[in-house]
């Protein structure tokens, strides 16, 4: 029996799907050492895990986007969902670190269905503050995983080592993908679907990115999530290497700032219920931004952070994202019906692209001695993603 679409349960399908790639990824961070003994690997070579990973969800979306606007959500969702389960069993009984590397880069190409096509199909099936309140409810689920995933990884490395997590994440694909074959019912009408040569699916992006207000917020959602991934990649830096917290505190900071997006998200749905246009969201997610690592920057740069000190503005700031992401996300796609699966695959590729970029700015910036390079590149594309909001309306009118 086909899961309503007006459900909740729907909604939660929608942001399990979405939580896949964080899950695959935060779960193994505890793992490494336990993969490097198990398997004789270099540390560098553990790390490649997640290059590798990382690697396969961003080209992923990019192939997959545009094939599920041919042929329907539903069959990519199911390879996709497939080809995770089935790299996650190869996981599990890699001989050596390269097997393992080659079924990484898979489970990250099946993880870009997860992360690409729930936005799509939101943009199918709602308009509006309809489609807002979902996307603001995936994002909410999505967040989650962040909070979590360190935590399941930790408790499974005691007991079935590296190659328990793999069981479980080839597990969880497994029973999502039981779930989607019963469940979901194909979003996209069947009049949209257009079969397209590899050079009318370049000329598509072509188009999407030559279309002023999806251009505006690509760039907005992609910078707003690359300051959040500039904390993401130098917390552990700043709070462990630098302020000396044990793992376990560092767990507990992490899980904090990550809830300030979940809380973002619960009050981007309670003010888009009582219709808070689109553009005012973002004008408040923004600004909070801005301000919020204007402060992190600020302390940082004058030697007066300190974990404490720093904490309750990087709330701050990912809630600014949890309001900044559904609100970008749907003004990105809406002008594109006919083409959601290529606008959420290039919205998803520029926002990795920039997550990447700050992410590589931080760990070349950083000192050893203080958080002037996570507070720097945090502030860095707050502004930027301020920028092309205000410079894409001026640009429009």
């Amino acid at each position: 029996m086909p899961i309503s679409r007006q459900s909740f349960a729907f909604i939660l399908l929608l942001g399990a799907l979405a939580a896949l790639p964080p899950l695959a990824i935060d779960m193994g961070l505890p793992a490494l050492p336990d993969l490097e003994q198990s398997l004789g690997a270099s540390s560098t070579l553990a790390g490649m895990t997640l290059s590798v990973f990382l690697f396969g969800f961003a080209a992923g979306p990019l192939v997959l986007g545009p094939l599920s606007d041919q042929w329907g959500r539903r069959p990519i969702l199911l390879g996709g969902l497939m080809l995770f389960a089935l790299a996650g069993a190869l996981c599990v009984f890699s001989p050596s670190i390269e097997w393992l590397l080659a079924a990484r880069l898979l489970q990250g190409i099946g993880a870009g269905a997860g992360a690409v096509l729930p936005i799509a199909i939101v943009r199918d099936l709602f308009q509006g503050v309809e489609a807002r309140m979902r996307l603001s409810y995936v994002t909410l689920v999505l967040s989650l995983a962040p909070v979590i995933a360190p935590i399941i990884g930790a408790g499974l490395v005691p007991i079935g080592g590296w190659r328990g997590i793999y069981v479980v994440l080839a597990v969880g694909g497994a029973v999502l993908l039981a779930v989607t074959v019963w469940g979901f019912e194909e979003s996209a009408p069947a009049a949209m679907r257009r079969k397209a040569s590899v050079k009318q699916v370049l000329a598509n992006y072509a188009f999407a990115w030559r279309q002023p207000v999806c251009r505006r917020f690509f760039l907005v959602n992609g910078a707003s999530f690359a300051c959040m991934f500039a904390f993401i990649s130098g917390s552990p830096l700043v709070f462990i290497s630098v302020y000396g917290v044990s793992a376990g505190t560092f767990s507990l900071i992490f899980a904090c700032v990550a809830g300030g997006t979940i809380a973002g998200s619960f009050l981007n749905t309670r003010l888009t219920a009582r219709h808070v246009p689109s553009a005012r969201l973002l004008g408040m997610g923004l600004t909070l931004g801005v301000l919020a690592t204007s402060v992190v920057a600020t302390l940082a740069f004058t030697g007066l952070a300190t974990a404490t000190t720093l904490v309750p503005f990087l709330v701050l700031s990912n809630l600014s994202y949890g309001l900044i992401g559904p609100n970008a996300s749907h003004e990105a796609l809406h002008p594109l019906p006919q083409m959601a699966g290529v606008a959420a695959a290039l919205l998803r590729a520029i926002q990795m692209l920039l997550g990447s970029a700050a992410s590589a700015l931080v760990a070349w910036g950083f000192d050893g001695r203080s958080a002037r390079a996570m507070g720097g590149v945090m502030l860095l594309f707050a502004v930027l993603s301020a920028v092309a909001f205000v410079w894409g309306g001026r640009k429009r009118s």
